[in-house]
């Protein structure tokens, strides 16, 4: 099925060697064309390297790009922006899998919603073995949502737009980059970035698997508390802009949501993890209430 504007599927990776060929398949199985499919291999010690370009074959669509250096997670996403040809770029983590079709419905959703700076799907949300767990989707049906209300509701209930995997955005609108200050949350600062300058578009359909395995990033950002640091440079950098147009209920939401990861980073033992931070809204009910209430939940959980 051929489209008018041309798209880049870029596959970062850092040794992935056991899962990047799968992602690779899944962005040769698109139809849409013009499309180019963009692997940067994040100086892997492993055989990614191998695997990628036997998985790409002799595919005219496919090129690599290697660093000598790791130049970290945020710096390889980049350039991924950078060595994209395209008007139109999707992200696909290299643990990652596209559903066939994938790259035509959220270019059409662009095409159609000129005002649109990204499009994300829904997602499946899976096991290391790609095996489908759940749905998460924002929305139910299509929907085009402005910037400000969509930041809003994502900074009180956390990444409803998706991973990276799930959101394909206009190059020219992401030029800047991804920020090399965040560690997880370094999609969510980015689509703040994109949403400041426009639209977006919420497909409820499924188009993308994400893995979820222990060995990924957020477990070790959880025992290094970097996903708190995060959250509270991400609530310096945005709160002064979104919070006067959030509820009573907006705040006390991200206040539940702080509460959480730091019970999650204090049962991972992190240093410095008895800090209580100062990014909320409600101190006094997030000391006395609120993080002993999530702390009592999570050590139920065993989480």
């Amino acid at each position: 099925m051929n489209g008018s504007t041309r798209v880049s599927i870029c596959i970062p990776a850092h040794n992935d060697a056991a899962v990047v060929a799968e992602a690779i398949r899944s962005a040769r199985a698109q139809a849409y064309a013009p499309l180019e499919i963009v692997i940067l291999d994040n100086a892997s010690t492993d055989a990614s390297v191998d695997v990628a370009q036997r998985a790409g074959g002799n595919d005219a669509r496919v090129r690599y790009v290697r660093h000598p250096q790791d130049i970290g997670m945020a710096g390889n996403f980049s350039a991924c922006i950078a060595a994209a040809q395209g008007a139109l770029v999707l992200i696909l983590c290299a643990d990652d899998a596209l559903e066939p079709g994938a790259v035509q419905a959220l270019a059409q959703a662009l095409a159609q919603h000129p005002q649109a700076v990204l499009a994300a799907c829904g997602r499946k949300i899976c096991d290391a073995d790609l095996r489908p767990l759940r749905v998460a989707k924002a929305r139910t049906r299509m929907q085009e949502v402005a910037g400000p209300d969509l930041m809003r509701e994502c900074f009180a209930r956390g990444n409803r737009i998706g991973e990276p995997s799930a959101v394909m955005f206009r190059r020219a609108a992401g030029l800047r980059g991804f920020s090399a200050e965040y560690s997880q949350l370094v999609d969510l600062e980015m689509w703040f970035h994109l949403l400041a300058s426009g639209t977006a578009v919420l497909l409820p359909d499924a188009l993308c698997r994400v893995r979820q395995h222990a060995g990924q990033l957020t477990a070790a950002n959880i025992r290094s508390a970097r996903l708190l640091e995060d959250k509270q440079r991400f609530f310096r950098q945005f709160a002064p802009r979104i919070a006067p147009g959030l509820s009573a209920l907006d705040r006390l939401a991200w206040d539940a949501r702080m509460a959480s990861s730091v019970a999650r980073v204090r049962r991972a033992g992190a240093s410095g993890a008895g800090i209580v931070p100062a990014e909320v809204f409600h101190p006094a009910v997030f000391r006395t209430l609120l993080l002993p209430a999530v702390a009592a939940g999570w050590r139920l959980r065993g989480g």
